[in-house]
């Protein structure tokens, strides 16, 4: 066991990359390995996108799935049941998932009831959260291993509460589940970060102030008791930036997304919108410059984030809006152009799977695509020192 008194806030370091780790089959089966990937979200339903989530899982597949996966949170999809459905297609129906609630998930009953009756059949569980919450806060053992699932949502009573925090009875369980295991390497899961970090590739930063450090001093408690109890690493969700740091001791790792496209086209979405408008303007006898005007008037906060992302800021609204939906429509090249200046004006994030190796040390292989769905290559080994 180990403690620390220094205050959770500065960034001690962030370890480097370390070439030649050996993977399972390389230690002669040795190692456990398991991925961690999170937030596919309706990216993993049946349907346009769903060959996003379906692109991480064949990168699953391809580097090795491991005994398990576990994700941490936000997998609200209709049907609820979608996640599970492209694991089973794509990876094999015997292989185990563990989901982890999100902040999105308890905005949907269905996803809710789904992921309670769920969380009730996964293997290998040794404890069960307190009441109003045993479907969705458990350990289970794998190996040497003890790992922790927290429902950051339950607010003590019910497991749906919209604000992630971690509240006293939530905490109280966790130390007692902490101090009852005996495994020498211990994992823990949230879906929300102690601290958010930088996305590793692009620097951009998201929910710092509204994930656990909205109430430091209680994430400040959770970080010293994962510190005493030895904790190998705390993963966690709900950014979409994939980072690793060690914060004053504790490592905590941020998969970012799983869904290969972060959004859909923000261009697509402007080039629906003004079309519906122009039409809607010619049933009612409107001309096409009335028409935007009205677009613009109906909804600026969308179009302005449009604007924003696609370089148009500053720019006439009404002649951008035509102008634009001249050339989407008739420039072939057009719509790649569009994504690649969204791509770069929102700083979107390449979506990612952890590989993680549990051997003699705990390693975390960093898979990345290329932020639109492309092939996934490694780009970062990390030891967990």
């Amino acid at each position: 066991m180990r403690a620390s008194g220094i205050g959770f806030c500065v960034l001690l370091a962030a370890a480097a990359g370390l070439p030649g780790v050996a993977a399972a089959s390389e230690r002669g089966g040795e190692a456990l390995v398991f991925i961690v990937a999170a937030d596919m979200r309706n990216f993993a339903a049946d349907g346009e996108w769903s060959k996003n989530f379906s692109g991480a899982c064949e990168a699953v597949k391809a580097v090795g799935a491991g005994s398990f996966m576990i994700s941490p949170g936000d997998l609200d999809v209709d049907p609820p049941f979608a996640v599970r459905t492209m694991i089973d297609k794509v990876i094999g129906k015997e292989y185990p998932w563990y989901p982890v609630l999100g902040n999105h998930d308890p905005e949907s009953p269905s996803t809710m009831q789904y992921l309670r009756e769920y969380g009730a059949t996964v293997p290998n569980v040794v404890n069960r959260g307190p009441k109003g919450t045993a479907e969705t806060t458990y350990s289970f053992d794998w190996g040497d291993a003890h790992f922790v699932v927290l429902n950051q949502y339950f607010d003590g009573s019910r497991d749906w509460g919209l604000e992630g925090d971690m509240v006293p009875e939530l905490m109280a369980w966790l130390e007692a589940d902490l101090e009852a295991t005996e495994k020498p390497r211990i994992f823990v899961f949230g879906h929300e970060p102690i601290l958010p970090m930088p996305d590793m590739d692009n620097g951009r930063i998201r929910h710092q102030g509204d994930s656990l450090d909205e109430h430091p001093e209680r994430a400040f408690a959770l970080h010293q008791l994962l510190l005493k109890h030895g904790v190998a690493a705390y993963f966690c969700g709900h950014t979409h930036n994939t980072s690793y740091a060690k914060i004053n001791g504790l490592w905590q790792l941020d998969p970012g997304h799983a869904r290969g496209l972060e959004e859909a086209s923000y261009a697509d979405k402007m080039y629906a919108a003004i079309g519906s408008a122009i039409a809607e303007g010619k049933r009612r006898g409107v001309g096409e410059a009335e028409s935007l005007r009205q677009l613009y008037r109906d909804d600026p906060y969308h179009i302005d984030s449009w604007f924003k992302y696609l370089g148009l800021k500053g720019q006439p609204v009404v002649q951008t809006l035509a102008q634009f939906y001249s050339e989407y429509g008739s420039d072939p090249t057009a719509r790649n152009r569009w994504y690649e200046v969204q791509i770069e004006g929102r700083k979107q994030t390449r979506s990612t799977i952890f590989r993680v190796i549990v051997g003699d040390q705990v390693t975390v292989e960093i898979y990345r695509d290329d932020a639109r769905g492309g092939p996934y290559e490694l780009r970062k080994t990390v030891v967990l020192h």
